[in-house]
């Protein structure tokens, strides 16, 4: 295991208090920093450690309110490419292959990845940071120490080149990208964020090729794939309730159109409202991701 940031002393993301210690704080949102959840005193502050030591170190180690031919000579003279497309909102992500595998993790002095926003004037301003874990590591491996941090996610429906950059987005269960395009597998994936983006309300939403999603659930939360949307009532017994085939109704008025008609399975009980992208926020859900390391969101 890669070792976290120092700046956090003992107490930041390797603790061993991190799950156990402290009475749940139950945290209410509206407070812009952290998101909206039940946490123990340790994990708020350790929270809150990363939030403020991310945003004292970015912006004296890395270019901000620069151009983007500054930004490819210093970010590329460090080892980072830009990922090649911009996400609604004008963010651009910078991506360091070569920081997956160091000694590092979730230090804001070797961040994986950077995450720009375009300014009006057409330079480039430093927004976030995305930590991003030895591709080797599943969603489901995440060390205990720092797996319930918010956020955690991956990107299995895009489509990379083979430098990595940028092809298409496909469906993360039967993908089909272009020729000489590959399906990404990512590495798993976090932001923290050193300002506001305004949507959120915490700092540790993510930035995929959709633009900011907030959800910050465990990597498992099933508010990805809320039952409520598959749940029985789309396939209700009282739409095939004994009512309808009771013995004493056998009458052909109770098969006739009416009972059966396309009403009963018409669009509206599966139509794209219960799949809404804005429900979630996420492109996709998160999953397991195991090969080398293409995409950062």
């Amino acid at each position: 295991m890669r070792r976290a940031a120092a700046g956090l002393a003992c107490a930041a993301l390797l603790g061993a208090s991190a799950l156990a210690g402290g009475p749940a704080a139950a945290q209410t949102g509206g407070d812009g920093l952290i998101p909206e959840g039940h946490w123990t005193d340790e994990q708020v502050a350790q929270m809150l450690a990363l939030i403020a030591e991310t945003e004292d170190v970015l912006p004296a180690r890395f270019p901000s309110n620069v151009t983007r031919s500054q930004l490819n000579t210093v970010l590329g003279g460090m080892g980072y490419f830009n990922f090649g497309v911009s996400a609604p909102g004008g963010y651009d992500h910078w991506i360091n292959p070569g920081w997956f595998f160091d000694d590092h993790v979730i230090d804001p002095e070797y961040p994986e990845s950077l995450v720009y926003q375009r300014n009006a004037d057409g330079t480039w301003r430093l927004v976030s940071a995305m930590f991003m874990l030895d591709p080797a590591i599943d969603v489901d491996e995440i060390p205990e120490d720092i797996a319930w941090l918010p956020g955690w996610h991956g990107h299995p429906e895009l489509c990379v080149n083979p430098n990595g950059t940028f092809a298409g987005v496909t469906d993360p269960e039967n993908p089909n990208c272009p020729n000489g395009t590959t399906q990404a597998t990512t590495p798993v994936m976090m932001h923290v964020w050193i300002e506001d983006n305004g949507v959120c309300d915490h700092r540790f939403g993510g930035v995929g090729v959709g633009g900011v999603h907030c959800d910050h659930g465990n990597h498992e939360d099933p508010g990805h794939e809320d039952p409520g949307h598959e749940d029985p009532g789309h396939e209700d017994p009282g739409h095939e309730d004994p009512g309808h085939e009771d013995p004493g109704h056998e009458d052909p008025g109770h098969e006739d159109p009416g009972h059966e008609d396309p009403g009963h399975e018409d669009p509206g009980h599966e139509d794209p409202g219960h799949e809404d992208p804005g429900h979630g926020h996420t492109p996709s859900p998160a999953r397991p991701v195991t090969a080398a390391p293409d995409y950062a969101g």
